[in-house]
């Protein structure tokens, strides 16, 4: 009898010790990150973690990490559906080299809001998005990149959203492409300054621009992924730039109720299609260009 006891005593001790395992190893919801936060912390908001690399191993899929303050919490790679909300301060990210931010996961969404993404000269690319079916950026900052503010290289079908939003002096502003599937892209309240190309629309791109302003580029949209891709742009600014609109071979583009400053030419088909309405306000252009596409009108 007492051997029974004692055994059934060390089973209770065995399976209270592997619920406090399973407890201590289990993922929270939500999850905080602070400057003077410690990723040995449990990300806690009173004990919560430095970077968000710390803190994203320890938050569940479809969680989220908020910041507590103004921080820099480093460059981190997503591989599940997350949040990342740095509304009440900034979040900065100091990327040394590669990506701010890699979203490589087969669920989603992936939301990043109020992040700073500072590439230093150094870094390649602000935000890079290589699979996630949904994809939502926020009152970014994203500067200084060799490569793109934003880029989408899937090889998935992608639908992204990037709104108030600021991407200046990197390469390309925004460029998207994949080889499976299509981009459905939404930009909205977004300016974008310096660099080659503004919105770089690349392979099976179906991209809206609207509400935004593109300037001091060399060309502020490029529709350079031929068949099968097509660029709205609707109520925007596109001021000094050397090109405004320019489409390849096979490619589309519409242009309708923007001002365009300071460009020359305004349209360069290059061999695709642009089509635009009379609703267009040009102003200080040089050559305007030609365009060839159906003229957009009111149905």
């Amino acid at each position: 009898m007492k051997i029974l006891r004692f055994s059934s005593n060390l089973l209770t001790l065995g399976l209270l010790a592997f619920g406090f395992a399973s407890m201590a190893n289990a993922q929270a919801t939500r999850t905080w990150v602070s400057g003077v936060g410690d990723d040995a912390n449990p990300c806690s908001r009173t004990a919560p973690c430095k970077t968000f690399a710390g803190a994203i191993s320890k938050t569940a899929q479809f969680g989220e990490i908020d910041c507590l303050d103004p921080g820099g919490f480093g460059q981190v790679t997503i591989t599940k559906a997350i949040t990342i909300d740095c509304d009440s301060g900034p979040g900065g990210i100091l990327a040394a080299s590669g990506s701010g931010v890699v979203i490589n996961t087969g669920t989603g969404p992936v939301i990043l809001r109020s992040i700073n993404i500072n590439c230093d000269t150094l870094a390649t690319n602000g935000v890079n998005v290589i699979a996630s079916p949904n994809v939502h950026l926020l009152d970014m900052n994203i500067w200084g990149c060799t490569g793109s503010g934003v880029v989408v290289g899937a090889s998935t079908q992608v639908f992204i959203t990037i709104k108030d939003t600021q991407i200046h002096d990197c390469a390309n502003g925004i460029s998207t492409s994949t080889s499976s599937g299509i981009v459905l892209g939404d930009i909205d309240h977004v300016a974008i300054w310096g660099g080659t190309n503004g919105l770089a629309a690349g392979i099976a791109s179906h991209v809206n621009i609207h509400n935004s302003t593109i300037f001091a580029t060399t060309t502020a949209i490029n529709n350079n992924g031929g068949g099968g891709s097509a660029v709205s742009v609707f109520n925007n600014v596109l001021s000094n730039n050397s090109t405004a609109v320019q489409s390849v071979a096979g490619g589309n583009v519409g242009v309708s109720s923007n001002t365009i400053i300071g460009s020359s030419p305004v349209f360069n088909t290059n061999s695709g299609t642009i089509s635009t309405g009379s609703d267009n306000i040009s102003m200080l252009n040089g050559a305007i260009g030609t365009t060839n596409g159906s003229p957009i009108s009111k149905i």
